[in-house]
């Protein structure tokens, strides 16, 4: 998710033609971004191919989400009253990396998300 989304902030569109990565619109590719693509061939190929995947034709492609466990019954009431955000920073090792944004969840699903990509993550309280 992390690489998508890092193309997409730079005003990148990304798509997946059959087992190619097709970025647009090329005026706005950097050296920069054009190595970072180049790095990151593997992880661009799995996010675009799960999304697709994860969704019928007729919709444009989604960044996929990554899975959360179901909380547990009686964990469900603490849960609803938990305020939900649509950003999160994201820190590792005490520093923040990066801002995660996306649709409304609460902090435990956003850890989650962030500990898919990075497993020692954890989420700044603000």
């Amino acid at each position: 998710m992390a690489a998508l989304d890092y193309l997409r902030g730079a005003g990148l569109a990304v798509e997946l033609e059959g087992e190619r990565l097709r970025v647009t619109p090329a005026d706005r590719i950097t050296a920069d971004l054009r190595q970072f693509v180049r790095d990151h061939r593997a992880e661009l190929l799995a996010e675009l191919s799960a999304a697709n995947d994860a969704q019928p034709a007729s919709e444009p492609p989604q960044a996929p989400a990554a899975p959360t466990p179901a909380p547990a019954a009686e964990s469900a009431p603490e849960a609803a009253s938990e305020p939900t955000r649509n950003a999160w920073t994201i820190t590792r090792g005490g520093k923040p990396i990066c801002r995660m944004v996306g649709a409304p969840c609460i902090r435990s699903e956003a850890l989650a998300d962030a500990r898919w990509r990075w497993p020692d993550a954890d989420i700044l309280e603000n």
